[in-house]
């Protein structure tokens, strides 16, 4: 996990206040952006699954409510998905260290909550989620399943409720970073500025 003690001790490149090369500047919010984008997106699929998702597997039939989710947890696992579901906290880890070395204290500390607060929702994840999806997968085929209706009940309800808390999780992630995009914005326009006045 990334904290404000594993910041503090990485070298900065450049002491703060002198003129950062405009290419670290734009890589540094380019990564900033991409993090952002993409928490973005992994929040957007917690939302659908809380927003419309369960809520209308919630009426279906036992069998057609299992089967389905079945078929869904198979499908998610895929390049693109995995690519934001992982691709999130790691482009948030590298939006870190970039800040830090333009030594951009505003906005470090957004982009370290917004990494804390997604590994809680990856945390999330493997610990509640995924033992659940496994439990519904676990029989070769639903026709094996004597009581359906008690397998829907333990995975359902656990699973609504931990699907919210990381979404609730990754939204609040989502604003971090975007306020520290804001601040990262503000620091290079006045670097900017700073720099055109002192020429």
């Amino acid at each position: 996990m990334i904290d404000e003690k594993t910041i503090n001790d990485l070298p900065a490149a450049y002491p703060v206040g002198e003129a950062q090369p405009d290419t670290l500047e734009r890589i540094a919010g380019v990564a900033l952006g991409a993090s952002l984008v993409a928490m973005g997106l992994i929040s957007g699929v917690y939302y659908a699954f809380s927003c419309a998702v369960m809520p209308g597997l919630a009426r279906a039939d036992d069998r057609t409510f299992l089967d389905v989710m079945r078929r869904i947890n198979d499908a998610i696992v895929n390049p693109m998905f995995m690519l934001s579901f992982f691709g999130a906290f790691a482009l948030t880890g590298i939006a870190v260290a970039l800040q830090r070395r333009l030594g951009k204290r505003k906005a470090t500390p957004w982009i370290v909550a917004a990494a804390a607060l997604y590994g809680a929702a990856l945390a999330v994840t493997v610990a509640a989620n995924i033992p659940l999806n496994d439990e519904i997968a676990r029989p070769r085929s639903l026709e094996a399943v004597a009581d359906l209706s008690g397998l829907r009940q333990r995975f359902e309800g656990p699973w609504n409720f931990w699907n919210d808390v990381r979404g609730l999780a990754s939204v609040a992630a989502f604003a971090c970073l975007g306020r520290a995009l804001v601040l990262h914005g503000r620091e290079g326009a006045r670097r900017l500025t700073e720099n055109s006045a002192g020429r």
